[in-house]
């Protein structure tokens, strides 16, 4: 598998795409992930090399990754406008796009700006909401266990990370989901501590009728250990026929 990798500036914030199967954008609907909150591109090149080739854009957002750290600007409108530049500069004028974690807030937060562009959705294990971080929370995700091998401040400068927390606000986008017609794919973990409430899985399937949830009773709030082959086959069965 041959992977490319672009910058692309948005306002001067400078952000890291890396590209899977480019030259396949024509064969089948290309597919766009927005990692979790402190997750980059790296984190899904072993899924990336499972899923049956297609065109895969995967955007590390600002704050991460190899992307540029601002100093502020990390709102969900700002995060929302990293997606729509990397969308423009690569001109995908149509994808699914994946959201995991907090990536889903704005993954939702794009999708309902940009219906006409949305040809599917896969909805990674958490709720239609943009949370607010509260003080002490840097502190606090900084003394969680590494998540996949890497500790946060290996992951996200501190000044972005308070800058996230400082910035951020509670944004709910149940009502804006009515507006969505395209097939949607909602995955949520059972084990203890999902991201994804038995209670907010079922405002998914009120208010997207369309949607279909699927549960992965091995996984917790990691849907994609420990078995990735779970993620790929779901995910593979869902693109697979969107046409």
């Amino acid at each position: 598998m041959q992977l490319s990798e672009t910058m692309v500036n948005n306002n001067g914030v400078h952000i890291h795409v890396t590209e899977a199967h480019r030259e396949l954008n024509k064969e089948n609907v290309p597919l766009v992930i927005i990692p979790g909150l402190s997750e980059s591109a790296e984190d899904y090149i072993s899924i990336v090399q499972k899923l049956t080739p297609r065109h895969i854009i995967v955007i590390t957002l600002r704050g991460r990754g190899k992307s540029d750290s601002p100093a502020s600007g990390y709102t969900l409108e700002d995060h929302i406008s990293d997606i729509d530049a990397v969308a423009r500069h690569l001109g995908l004028e149509s994808f699914i796009l994946m959201g995991y974690s907090r990536g889903v807030s704005y993954q939702l937060g794009y999708a309902v700006q940009h219906p006409e562009r949305i040809r599917g959705l896969i909805i990674g294990d958490y709720p239609a909401i943009h949370t607010q971080l509260p003080p002490g929370w840097v502190e606090f995700f900084a003394s969680l266990p590494p998540w996949r091998g890497k500790k946060l401040y290996d992951r996200m400068q501190a000044g972005a990370l308070h800058a996230l927390q400082r910035e951020s606000s509670k944004v709910e986008l149940w009502d804006d989901l009515t507006t969505l017609t395209c097939p949607a794919l909602i995955i949520r973990g059972v084990k203890p501590h999902p991201g994804l409430s038995l209670e907010a899985a079922e405002q998914y399937k009120l208010k997207l009728p369309q949607a279909k949830l699927v549960e992965f009773d091995q996984h917790d709030h990691n849907i994609f250990e420990p078995d990735a082959e779970a993620f790929v086959r779901t995910a593979d069965s869902f693109m697979n026929a969107i046409r």
